[in-house]
Protein backbone atom coordinates (compact mmCIF):
# COMPACT_ATOMS: atom_id res chain seq x y z
CA UNK A 1 0.00 0.00 0.00
CA UNK A 2 1.25 3.49 -0.79
CA UNK A 3 2.18 5.82 2.07
CA UNK A 4 0.66 9.13 3.11
CA UNK A 5 2.44 12.36 2.17
CA UNK A 6 3.53 14.32 5.26
CA UNK A 7 2.90 18.08 5.24
CA UNK A 8 4.53 20.69 7.50
CA UNK A 9 2.43 23.86 7.90
CA UNK A 10 4.08 27.20 8.70
CA UNK A 11 1.25 29.70 9.30
CA UNK A 12 0.74 32.28 12.05
CA UNK A 13 -3.04 32.59 11.65
CA UNK A 14 -4.54 29.76 13.69
CA UNK A 15 -7.78 29.81 11.71
CA UNK A 16 -5.93 29.22 8.44
CA UNK A 17 -3.58 26.59 9.84
CA UNK A 18 -6.58 24.71 11.27
CA UNK A 19 -8.44 24.99 7.96
CA UNK A 20 -5.44 23.68 6.03
CA UNK A 21 -4.92 20.83 8.49
CA UNK A 22 -8.59 19.80 8.32
CA UNK A 23 -8.60 19.73 4.51
CA UNK A 24 -5.36 17.78 4.39
CA UNK A 25 -6.60 15.26 6.96
CA UNK A 26 -9.82 14.77 4.98
CA UNK A 27 -7.77 13.91 1.89
CA UNK A 28 -5.45 11.53 3.66
CA UNK A 29 -2.36 13.68 4.14
CA UNK A 30 -0.44 13.47 7.41
CA UNK A 31 0.25 16.70 9.31
CA UNK A 32 3.94 16.60 10.23
CA UNK A 33 3.59 19.67 12.42
CA UNK A 34 2.31 23.25 12.60
CA UNK A 35 4.61 26.21 13.32
CA UNK A 36 3.29 29.72 13.94
CA UNK A 37 6.55 31.68 14.20
CA UNK A 38 10.06 31.79 12.75
CA UNK A 39 11.79 29.98 15.61
CA UNK A 40 9.24 27.15 15.74
CA UNK A 41 9.47 26.76 11.97
CA UNK A 42 13.25 26.36 12.06
CA UNK A 43 12.98 23.79 14.87
CA UNK A 44 10.44 21.74 12.92
CA UNK A 45 12.39 21.98 9.67
CA UNK A 46 15.31 20.39 11.55
CA UNK A 47 13.41 17.76 13.52
CA UNK A 48 10.09 16.87 11.84
CA UNK A 49 9.55 14.11 9.29
CA UNK A 50 7.95 15.88 6.32
CA UNK A 51 7.72 15.68 2.52
CA UNK A 52 6.48 19.18 1.67
CA UNK A 53 5.98 22.53 3.43
CA UNK A 54 3.05 24.94 3.21
CA UNK A 55 4.69 28.28 3.99
CA UNK A 56 2.96 31.59 4.67
CA UNK A 57 4.89 34.52 3.16
CA UNK A 58 3.88 36.93 5.92
CA UNK A 59 4.82 35.35 9.22
CA UNK A 60 3.95 37.43 12.30
CA UNK A 61 3.27 40.44 10.01
CA UNK A 62 6.78 40.23 8.54
CA UNK A 63 8.14 38.74 5.33
CA UNK A 64 10.21 36.20 7.29
CA UNK A 65 8.39 33.44 5.47
CA UNK A 66 10.47 34.32 2.42
CA UNK A 67 13.68 33.77 4.39
CA UNK A 68 12.38 30.40 5.56
CA UNK A 69 11.50 29.57 1.95
CA UNK A 70 15.09 30.27 0.87
CA UNK A 71 16.34 27.97 3.61
CA UNK A 72 13.95 25.20 2.54
CA UNK A 73 15.25 25.53 -1.03
CA UNK A 74 18.98 25.70 -0.33
CA UNK A 75 19.48 23.85 2.96
CA UNK A 76 16.64 21.38 3.46
CA UNK A 77 16.01 20.82 -0.27
CA UNK A 78 12.31 20.05 0.04
CA UNK A 79 9.37 21.20 -2.08
CA UNK A 80 7.40 24.07 -0.56
CA UNK A 81 4.35 26.12 -1.43
CA UNK A 82 4.04 29.80 -0.65
CA UNK A 83 0.61 30.82 0.64
CA UNK A 84 -0.19 34.51 0.42
CA UNK A 85 -2.89 37.16 0.22
CA UNK A 86 -0.33 39.78 -0.81
CA UNK A 87 -0.47 41.61 -4.14
CA UNK A 88 2.55 43.85 -3.51
CA UNK A 89 4.96 43.53 -6.49
CA UNK A 90 8.13 43.73 -4.38
CA UNK A 91 6.88 41.02 -2.02
CA UNK A 92 5.90 38.73 -4.88
CA UNK A 93 9.24 39.32 -6.62
CA UNK A 94 11.07 38.35 -3.42
CA UNK A 95 8.85 35.27 -3.12
CA UNK A 96 9.81 34.15 -6.63
CA UNK A 97 13.51 34.48 -5.76
CA UNK A 98 13.08 32.00 -2.90
CA UNK A 99 12.36 29.21 -5.40
CA UNK A 100 8.99 27.80 -4.29
CA UNK A 101 7.56 24.82 -6.16
CA UNK A 102 4.08 26.40 -6.31
CA UNK A 103 1.87 29.18 -4.96
CA UNK A 104 -1.55 29.39 -3.30
CA UNK A 105 -3.66 32.48 -2.75
CA UNK A 106 -5.86 32.95 0.32
CA UNK A 107 -8.63 31.97 0.76
CA UNK A 108 -7.64 28.41 -0.12
CA UNK A 109 -10.17 26.11 -1.79
CA UNK A 110 -9.75 22.40 -1.03
CA UNK A 111 -9.54 21.34 -4.69
CA UNK A 112 -6.88 24.00 -5.36
CA UNK A 113 -4.91 22.93 -2.28
CA UNK A 114 -4.75 19.26 -3.28
CA UNK A 115 -3.97 20.07 -6.93
CA UNK A 116 -1.27 22.55 -5.89
CA UNK A 117 0.46 20.00 -3.66
CA UNK A 118 0.56 17.55 -6.55
CA UNK A 119 1.83 20.30 -8.87
CA UNK A 120 4.50 21.33 -6.36
CA UNK A 121 5.84 17.77 -6.05
CA UNK A 122 5.98 17.52 -9.84
CA UNK A 123 7.73 20.91 -10.18
CA UNK A 124 10.24 19.96 -7.48
CA UNK A 125 11.03 16.62 -9.09
CA UNK A 126 11.35 18.23 -12.53
CA UNK A 127 13.25 21.22 -11.07
CA UNK A 128 10.69 23.69 -12.40
CA UNK A 129 10.48 27.10 -10.71
CA UNK A 130 7.08 28.54 -11.60
CA UNK A 131 6.51 32.27 -11.87
CA UNK A 132 3.93 33.63 -9.44
CA UNK A 133 0.46 32.77 -10.68
CA UNK A 134 -2.55 32.29 -8.40
CA UNK A 135 -4.50 30.35 -11.04
CA UNK A 136 -3.61 26.68 -11.25
CA UNK A 137 -4.16 24.92 -14.58
CA UNK A 138 -5.52 21.41 -14.77
CA UNK A 139 -2.81 18.79 -14.61
CA UNK A 140 -3.02 15.16 -15.71
CA UNK A 141 -0.21 14.18 -13.35
CA UNK A 142 -0.56 13.05 -9.74
CA UNK A 143 1.79 11.38 -7.29
CA UNK A 144 1.55 8.63 -4.70
CA UNK A 145 4.28 8.11 -2.13
CA UNK A 146 6.24 4.86 -2.06
CA UNK A 147 8.89 4.85 0.64
CA UNK A 148 11.24 7.78 0.03
CA UNK A 149 10.09 8.16 -3.58
CA UNK A 150 7.06 9.53 -5.38
CA UNK A 151 5.42 7.49 -8.12
CA UNK A 152 4.24 9.67 -10.99
CA UNK A 153 0.90 8.62 -12.47
CA UNK A 154 -1.29 10.09 -15.18
CA UNK A 155 -5.06 10.28 -14.80
CA UNK A 156 -5.52 9.44 -18.47
CA UNK A 157 -4.01 5.99 -17.74
CA UNK A 158 -6.37 5.15 -14.85
CA UNK A 159 -8.84 2.50 -16.04
CA UNK A 160 -11.12 2.39 -13.02
CA UNK A 161 -11.44 3.47 -9.40
CA UNK A 162 -12.63 1.28 -6.54
CA UNK A 163 -13.61 2.28 -3.01
CA UNK A 164 -11.80 0.39 -0.24
CA UNK A 165 -12.71 1.66 3.24
CA UNK A 166 -10.92 5.00 3.64
CA UNK A 167 -9.03 4.63 0.37
CA UNK A 168 -9.70 4.80 -3.34
CA UNK A 169 -7.84 2.23 -5.39
CA UNK A 170 -6.77 3.46 -8.83
CA UNK A 171 -5.87 0.82 -11.42
CA UNK A 172 -3.05 2.08 -13.65
CA UNK A 173 -3.02 0.57 -17.17
CA UNK A 174 0.69 0.87 -18.11
CA UNK A 175 2.01 -1.22 -15.21
CA UNK A 176 -1.24 -3.10 -14.42
CA UNK A 177 -0.98 -2.02 -10.78
CA UNK A 178 -3.38 -0.82 -8.08
CA UNK A 179 -2.41 2.41 -6.31
CA UNK A 180 -4.02 3.67 -3.11
CA UNK A 181 -5.30 7.23 -2.74
CA UNK A 182 -6.14 8.20 0.84
CA UNK A 183 -9.53 9.68 -0.05
CA UNK A 184 -13.09 8.51 -0.53
CA UNK A 185 -14.31 7.66 -4.02
CA UNK A 186 -16.63 10.69 -4.03
CA UNK A 187 -13.87 13.11 -3.01
CA UNK A 188 -11.45 11.60 -5.49
CA UNK A 189 -13.92 12.05 -8.35
CA UNK A 190 -15.05 15.54 -7.33
CA UNK A 191 -11.85 17.15 -6.09
CA UNK A 192 -8.70 15.20 -7.01
CA UNK A 193 -9.32 14.28 -10.65
CA UNK A 194 -8.69 17.37 -12.86
CA UNK A 195 -11.89 19.25 -13.71
CA UNK A 196 -11.68 18.66 -17.43
CA UNK A 197 -11.25 14.91 -16.95
CA UNK A 198 -14.02 14.43 -14.39
CA UNK A 199 -16.71 13.78 -17.07
CA UNK A 200 -14.60 10.85 -18.34
CA UNK A 201 -14.97 9.02 -15.02
CA UNK A 202 -18.46 7.62 -14.46
CA UNK A 203 -19.63 5.77 -11.38
CA UNK A 204 -21.08 2.34 -12.26
CA UNK A 205 -21.98 1.00 -8.81
CA UNK A 206 -21.67 2.08 -5.17
CA UNK A 207 -17.99 1.20 -5.01
CA UNK A 208 -16.57 1.62 -8.53
CA UNK A 209 -16.14 4.12 -11.34
CA UNK A 210 -14.70 3.60 -14.81
CA UNK A 211 -12.98 5.89 -17.29
CA UNK A 212 -15.05 5.92 -20.49
CA UNK A 213 -12.19 5.55 -23.06
CA UNK A 214 -11.26 2.17 -21.54
CA UNK A 215 -14.72 0.62 -22.04
CA UNK A 216 -14.69 -2.05 -24.75
CA UNK A 217 -18.19 -3.43 -24.39
CA UNK A 218 -21.39 -3.06 -22.39
CA UNK A 219 -23.65 -6.10 -22.38
CA UNK A 220 -26.73 -5.70 -20.19
CA UNK A 221 -25.21 -4.87 -16.78
CA UNK A 222 -21.73 -6.20 -17.54
CA UNK A 223 -19.01 -3.77 -18.59
CA UNK A 224 -15.78 -5.01 -20.15
CA UNK A 225 -12.38 -3.31 -20.28
CA UNK A 226 -9.14 -4.87 -21.51
CA UNK A 227 -8.13 -5.32 -17.87
CA UNK A 228 -11.24 -6.30 -15.96
CA UNK A 229 -14.97 -6.99 -16.27
CA UNK A 230 -17.08 -4.79 -13.98
CA UNK A 231 -20.71 -4.91 -12.89
CA UNK A 232 -23.06 -1.98 -13.41
CA UNK A 233 -25.91 -1.51 -10.96
CA UNK A 234 -29.38 -0.46 -12.05
CA UNK A 235 -29.06 2.88 -10.27
CA UNK A 236 -26.13 3.94 -12.48
CA UNK A 237 -26.89 2.33 -15.86
CA UNK A 238 -28.70 5.35 -17.33
CA UNK A 239 -25.88 7.76 -16.49
CA UNK A 240 -23.33 5.33 -17.91
CA UNK A 241 -25.19 4.98 -21.21
CA UNK A 242 -25.51 8.76 -21.43
CA UNK A 243 -21.77 9.20 -20.83
CA UNK A 244 -21.06 6.55 -23.47
CA UNK A 245 -23.30 8.46 -25.90
CA UNK A 246 -25.35 5.34 -26.62
CA UNK A 247 -28.09 6.07 -29.11
CA UNK A 248 -31.29 4.38 -27.99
Amino acid sequence: MTEEIKVLIVEDEKMWSKTLANILNDFGYTIAGIADNFEAAITMLNTADYDIVLQDIHLNKKSSGIEIGKMISHIYKKPFIFITSSTEPEILAAAVSAGPSAYLTKPVHQASLIATIQSAINNFNERISPAYTPALPDNDIFFVKQGAKYKKLNWTNIVYLRSDKNYTIAFNAPDQTDYFIRSSLAKTMNFIIPNYLQPSFVQINRAEAVQIPFIQELAAYELKTAHKTLSVSDMYIADLKKAMKIVM
